[in-house]
């Protein structure tokens, strides 16, 4: 028998980043995988990262990598009858005004080249490598709560014929193959509910040319047969092509299976029109139904999890599969390895169900919207309207808000015991639950800028972040919460040590943490002199405050230089004592 903290069932893109995670924060990981990765062909599937992915990557030093193997886009343009309009896909369009991120682009690499960088990375650094034609055969849980490991998971080696079990703490179900089509999920009883269109898509991944301009931007194109045509540049010089198959041309050609690679370039360079295409290499093609469905809960006996395509299925409209299911996977890892390594409560990790699941939901919902105005019909909210459905798919993009969530920079978590709203006087203007904005620091001595998403490194710590606002007017608040903070009934006492990093940010130039601040400051010192990080946080610079980040990047709390008690509140909600 072996013995794991955690199975991960499915060596895709989501359950890799899984368990890269788990190494990387201290957990002993097996990952089971049915396919040999190593023989697979590199063709199809996802290929977009939008830049929250991105950043949520660059955290765990995983964005570098995947950056040198992909393409990047940080604009696009949209065509009608052969000129250039408004419209099309509007949130890859112009990236460059996006405000608080420097990835101001998108990321294009196929998925079976990220899960290879994402596995290289694993067994690399931390010695992970999926066990290849394994299955899993189903799993017993032991209800005794002494017990460290109570999962059994019965795994088939498909090579040898053979059967063993793991035992472990948690398992994870990151793939679709053990997800909407096996009988894994029923293992674990839960639904797997939503709906299926008879719409059909064409997607190809090909090495053309074109007299298109710009086609190595994220482009689309308006077609009158063929609905909204996808043009995304991806790696080795590739492009992904995408359009609307309708019912007509499913006739034409004598139903799906008369759909051959010939069809699939001819109707291409049909949907091009006025702009001419020419083929000189095919890598993949496929035609398929779009459907969306979303799994009843995405945690079953509070040790069975779920994580991108097993919990989540949806079209490719707005490329949110593979960028949704990385925001699952970094959410779970951290909250999932403090529980294993016994410093997190329960708590913690059950709100990865109700935090992950009202997301999807909602990717779910704006997908119904775009697949069916990207297939030329108008769905139940827009009955009634006259104007073309492209006009109306440039209206819904067209909306700041859903660009921002589309990108990932939008997405915010709700209150919770997690998401912390502190009482008291307002501390600062951004609130628990949003993103954590990037901003330039200057490191002390060089004067060398250094990103804050940098320094707040994801590794399953709470950065606790003082921002200590001009010390000309803040000095004796903050040498009052260095007394506070010793004080043996402290939070910093009370809770592991192992579950923090700490950060001091002054509003100020100096020659030393401790001679701009009158004492010892709080874990490594940045510069905030031009007070850029005070005012994008909405920090009082004659009051300050403490920002309490996630590991993840999301703010958990923010209180006063003076809120020690309530930091011991919010730690007690989610952290196990001493």
């Amino acid at each position: 028998m072996s013995i794991a903290d955690v199975v991960i069932i499915g060596g895709g893109p989501v359950g890799s980043l899984v368990a890269y995670q788990l190494a990387r924060f201290g957990c002993k990981v097996c990952v089971i995988e049915q396919d040999d990765k190593t023989q697979m062909p590199c063709y199809g599937r996802a290929c977009t990262m939008w830049p929250r992915t991105i950043e949520l990557l660059d955290q765990i030093d995983l964005a570098d990598p995947l950056i040198q193997a992909g393409v990047i886009t940080r604009s696009g343009l949209h065509f009608h009858g052969g000129r250039r309009v408004k419209g099309g896909l509007m949130y890859g369009s112009r990236m460059d005004k996006l405000g608080d991120t420097f990835f101001k682009f998108a990321l294009h690499l196929r998925q079976r080249l990220i899960e290879e960088t994402i596995i290289n990375a694993a067994s690399e650094e931390y010695g992970i490598y999926p066990k290849m034609l394994h299955q899993i055969e189903g799993y017993t849980i032991d209800q005794n709560d002494t017990n460290t490991h109570p999962v059994m998971v019965r795994v088939r080696d498909m090579k040898l014929q053979t059967s063993f079990t793991i035992k472990c703490h948690n398992f994870i179900l990151p793939s679709r193959y053990l997800g909407g089509k096996s009988s894994v999920r029923k293992l674990a009883n839960i639904s797997f509910e939503g709906e299926h269109t008879t719409s059909r898509w064409i997607r190809m991944d090909a090495l053309v040319t074109t007299n298109m301009p710009n086609p190595r931007c994220l482009n689309s194109i308006d077609s009158a047969s063929h609905g909204q045509i996808l043009w995304c540049p991806i790696d080795n010089g590739l492009t992904r092509i995408g359009y609307v198959f309708s019912a007509a041309l499913i006739e034409k050609y004598g139903g799906v299976e008369g759909v051959t690679e010939e069809v699939a370039m001819a109707e291409a360079k049909q949907a091009l029109h006025p702009f001419e295409l020419e083929f000189l290499r095919v890598d993949w093609f496929t035609i398929y139904g779009i459907g969306q469905r979303i799994a009843s809960t995405f945690c079953a006996d509070d040790r069975v999890f779920l994580a991108g395509d097993s919990c989540h299925t949806h079209s490719s409209g707005s490329a949110q599969g593979l960028n949704t299911g990385v925001h699952d996977a970094v959410n779970l890892a951290w909250k999932l390895a403090l529980r294993v390594r016994g410093l997190g409560k329960k708590a913690l990790l059950d709100s990865y169900d109700a935090e992950r699941r009202r997301i999807v939901q909602t990717v779910i919902d704006n997908d119904k919207v775009i697949s069916t105005l990207i297939s030329g019909h108008y769905p139940p909210r827009f009955q009634g309207r006259t104007e073309p459905t492209r006009e109306i798919l440039t209206e819904w993009f067209n909306d700041i808000n859903m660009q921002h969530f589309t990108l990932g920079l939008g997405i915010s978590y709700p209150p919770s015991l997690l998401n912390f709203d502190a009482t008291g006087p307002s501390r600062a203007t951004i609130d628990p639950g949003e993103r954590g904005p990037d901003v330039y620091l200057t490191k002390i001595g060089t004067g060398d800028p250094i990103r804050l998403q940098k320094l707040l490194s994801n590794q399953a710590r709470f950065s606790i972040t003082v921002f200590t606002g001009n010390p000309d007017h803040t000095r004796s608040a903050f040498l009052e919460l260095r007394i506070m903070m010793s004080a043996a009934d402290s939070f910093v006492n009370i809770f592991p040590k192992e579950a923090f990093q700490w950060f001091t940010i002054p509003a100020a130039f100096g020659n030393g943490g401790q001679e701009i601040l009158g004492c010892q400051p709080f874990g490594k010192v940045f510069l905030d002199g031009d007070m850029k990080a005070h005012g994008m946080y909405g920090v009082d610079v004659q009051r300050g405050a403490i920002i309490v980040f996630r590991p993840d990047g999301w703010i958990g709390t923010v209180v006063s230089l003076q809120g020690t008690e309530q930091l011991k509140v919010y730690f007690d909600g989610i952290l196990k004592r001493r």
